[in-house]
């Protein structure tokens, strides 16, 4: 009995020995070196995948959809893990290589750096969405857009508007990103999944624009006699709108919640009104 305690001291002073020499190199015994995600791992499939146009966009624009773009491929997001689309992309600046195109501030389109990056937020929202991802940030842009309808948009700035979701499954996710200056396409891989996800816009109210006159008084417009009227821009509408993510197993809906209400303010639309006199003189 005495020898056993010996030798169990002895292996003890030995296994704390090879603890410290271990430590001092550096080193470490732990067990956690590979994450653990499931009993059974799956293959990664196609969960999502959803696209929007901006053909017909500036080529600036473009420019800015693609850096963005290119920025989001091959996006890798653990188990649990919160995708940040501000931190991914980082500040929109043009030492940073973007450029100015149309942005949408306080309800008006003015120029600024970075233009057209909202669309790349916005079109990865809806993919996170079908791909069944739990998003915990997202904001409406002040006025509608027109690659989605309202209430599916996701506006971002490098401020205080992000974008972010959670992978909520067993398994990492992969991110996949192309622009190929027509079509923007983002697709979510992961493990299977036997339900599908749909967003639902439902417009509640519109909110039609209003029309300033204004009085031709340059002359600008000589084909206008006095009280006449022409539209020289119709505006555009507003919406109060709500979204539904939609929930369907085998073709069947399950579930339908709302996850989100928005308001869209509307644009002023213009009228001209003519002063010229039979006279062919310009009311005063």
């Amino acid at each position: 009995m005495k020898n056993f305690f010996t030798l169990k001291i002895i292996f003890l002073s030995l296994l704390v020995l090879l603890t410290l020499v271990i430590s001092a190199f550096g080193l470490s015994i732990g067990v956690n070196a590979m994450p653990y995600y499931d009993l059974k791992p799956q293959k990664q499939v196609l969960r999502a995948e959803f696209s929007t146009d901006y053909s017909k966009s500036t080529s600036e624009r473009k420019h800015n959809i693609a850096l963005a773009a290119k920025a989001l491929d091959n996006t890798f997001l653990d188990v649990n893990g919160e995708f940040s689309f501000n931190r991914k992309v980082g500040a929109r600046t043009e030492k940073r290589g973007y450029k100015s195109a149309k942005i949408i501030v306080n309800g008006e389109f003015v120029d600024g750096v970075g233009g057209g990056v909202c669309q790349v937020s916005t079109t990865l929202y809806n993919a996170a969405l079908q791909a069944g991802l739990h998003i915990t940030e997202v904001h409406a842009h002040s006025l509608s857009v027109s690659y989605v309808k309202p209430s599916c948009d996701a506006m971002v700035n490098s401020s205080n508007a992000d974008l972010r979701f959670i992978n909520n499954t067993h398994n990492p996710v992969i991110i996949k990103a192309t622009a190929d200056g027509s079509k923007l396409t983002f697709k979510i891989y992961g493990e299977p999944m036997a339900e599908k996800y749909q967003i639902k816009s439902v417009v509640k109210e519109e909110i039609l624009p209003k029309f300033t006159v204004i009085y031709d008084k340059s002359g600008e417009y000589p084909d206008l006699f006095a009280g006449e009227q022409r539209i020289l821009n119709y505006g555009k509408k507003g919406y109060i709108s709500e979204g539904y993510l939609v929930k369907t197993v085998n073709g069947k809906v399950v579930s339908s919640s709302r996850v989100r209400r928005d308001k869209y303010l509307s644009i002023d639309g213009i009228i001209v009104e003519g002063t010229l006199q039979k006279d062919g003189l310009n009311a005063a």
